[in-house]
């Protein structure tokens, strides 16, 4: 997946003054820390402004706060606790008269962000040579303006090497990394990401961004979501498929296929029958399902990203209860994974405890899932590496490594037309054994790695299939029928051979990106 570069601006004009407005001294740290600093570093002697009533703000003062506001070099902040946001704001800006304004943005997910969002666009009115940086945590990305954090690594990285000197740079998170990490176990190593405008802008930006962020549903304002599926060769089920979607009690605000190069007509079908979908039309079919979906996954424009095969239905209240349960998650919890049927489950399976019980995993179900889009673009997407298959546990640990967590959530259910267990084939068979492994070899302490030779052989090669079908594999479901595949497979030990042979190919490639997971959810791809 290609980066994108954001505009740099120069640092020597934050001297002229910075007025930073949070809903909390933590969230001016870990939202604008970088900046912060840098404009201190720039002699702007930059303010905070701390919007926010006195139980908001008591989780604020902490000495872990007020020591990273030292070290960042920011001696003013001011905490305003009246029920008059915007008249702190026009305060601050009348004393301090500063040419730069930190706010975030109106669609941030956090109430309080937005209170303080607000405050900032009715201060600001008829303003017209200010300029703002823009932050946000969950938020509607994609506009040209608008910087997602998963696409500054290597902006990050020119910055830091010129931080500090008269040339322009990004302003970076990691300014503030070693003054404040204890602030956040994963540290402040993300470079920020900025909306910049203009004053006049504001309002008008903001509003655009509402519109594609947040939907109405009885009398909640919600996420809105992107539904993303990567089709190829099913137009009937596909044609099934997006009107469910767009029969959804709370409708999708986008609905994105993918279309690996189909030659039954599929994206005649879409283009005729549902003229509203943002098809993407692959030149050839040669690509890989995580290729596929990470074009989706770009595309995606707000709040909330649905993962989607192509060959599922979902009955009419899917995306309201999945959305509802996601927001009110923590914000650690990244992805909710929805219960899933299919042709040939055993009813064993299908009302096992551990399939219907709400629980933290280390995979999901790629069928039907939904995700924070920016949770995503962190984790960099699927690993392209793979294909096909085993790509939802390999994004898991990624997703454990930075400190997020997986739901299941079994409220509410789709159906997937795609048979229970392995999907029979050469190729399946391949692309699981060899996928397997590269994600181990990646992401499993070492203690596990020398276990799990003898553990698939045990759990996975010799076992019964009435075990599988008692609901005792749960999580690996993408391992049942292992054992009938090698035995019905025409050549199997051989697709075997090949897929550790390849495996061996890539511990180099494993190698360079193997970060061992420590979080407590993680498990190997056995149960």
């Amino acid at each position: 997946m290609s980066e994108v570069v954001p505009p740099l601006i120069e640092p020597a004009s934050l001297a002229r003054g910075v007025l930073c407005v949070a809903a909390g001294g933590a969230d001016a740290v870990l939202a604008c820390g970088g900046a912060l600093a840098l404009a201190a570093r720039q002699g702007a002697h930059p303010t905070v402004l701390v919007l926010a009533g006195p139980k908001d703000y008591s989780a604020t003062v902490e000495a872990a706060v007020a020591a990273a506001f030292e070290r960042l070099g920011v001696g003013d902040v001011r905490v305003d606790a009246s029920s008059e946001p915007a008249a702190a704001v026009e305060r601050a800006l009348a004393e301090r008269d500063p040419s730069w304004v930190l706010a975030p943005l109106s669609v941030a997910a956090d109430p309080a962000r937005r209170r303080a969002a607000h405050a900032v666009e009715s201060a600001l009115a008829g303003e017209t040579e200010r300029r703002l940086m823009l932050y946000g945590g969950r938020v509607a990305a994609g506009r040209p303006a608008l910087l997602d954090v998963g696409s500054v690594r290597r902006a990050k990285r020119a910055a830091l090497a010129t931080l500090g000197g008269g040339s322009p740079t990004l302003l970076a998170r990691s300014a503030a990394r070693d003054r404040a990490r204890a602030l956040t176990r994963r540290g402040l190593a993300r470079a920020e990401a900025f909306a910049l405008l203009d004053a006049p802008a504001l309002a008008q930006f903001g509003r655009e961004l509402a519109g594609a962020a947040w939907v109405r549903h009885g009398a909640d304002e919600l996420p809105a979501a992107t539904a993303v599926l990567s089709s190829f060769n099913k137009c009937a089920e596909v044609r099934e498929n997006l009107c469910a979607l767009f029969a959804q009690d709370l409708p999708f605000a986008r609905v994105v296929v993918v279309d690996n190069a189909s030659e039954d007509g599929t994206c005649e079908m879409v283009r005729a029958e549902f003229p509203e979908v943002q098809l993407i039309e692959m030149p050839h079919s040669r690509f890989g399902a995580c290729e596929t979906f990470n074009i989706g996954f770009a595309a995606s424009r707000t709040p909330l990203t649905a993962i989607l095969d192509d060959d599922i239905l979902m009955p009419p209240d899917w995306l309201a209860k999945a959305t509802r349960r996601l927001v009110a998650e923590p914000e650690t919890t990244a992805l909710l994974s929805s219960k899933v049927v299919e042709p040939g489950m055993p009813a064993s399976h299908r009302d096992a405890p551990a399939v219907n019980e709400e629980r933290y995993m280390s995979t999901f179900r790629g069928c039907a899932s939904l995700a924070w889009t920016e949770a995503l673009r962190e984790a960099e997407f699927y690993d392209e590496r793979l294909f096909i298959y085993g790509n939802e546990r390999d994004l898991t640990c990624r997703l454990l490594n930075l400190g997020y967590r997986v739901l299941q959530f079994p409220g509410v259910e789709v159906f997937h037309r795609t048979p229970f267990g392995l999907k029979p084939g050469a190729r399946s068979l391949y692309y699981h054994a060899r996928n397997a492994w590269l994600s181990m070899l990646k992401y499993a302490p070492a203690a596990d790695l020398l276990r799990m030779p003898y553990l698939v052989l045990s759990r996975v090669v010799l076992r019964a299939g009435r075990t599988e079908a008692s609901g005792e594999v749960s999580d690996a479901v993408g391992t049942i029928g292992t054992a009938a595949a090698l035995r019905e497979t025409p050549g199997a030990w051989w697709i075997v051979c090949k897929a550790a042979l390849s495996v061996l190919a890539n511990v180099p490639y494993c190698l360079r990106r193997r970060r061992p997971v420590r979080a407590d959810d993680f498990e190997l791809p056995l149960r």
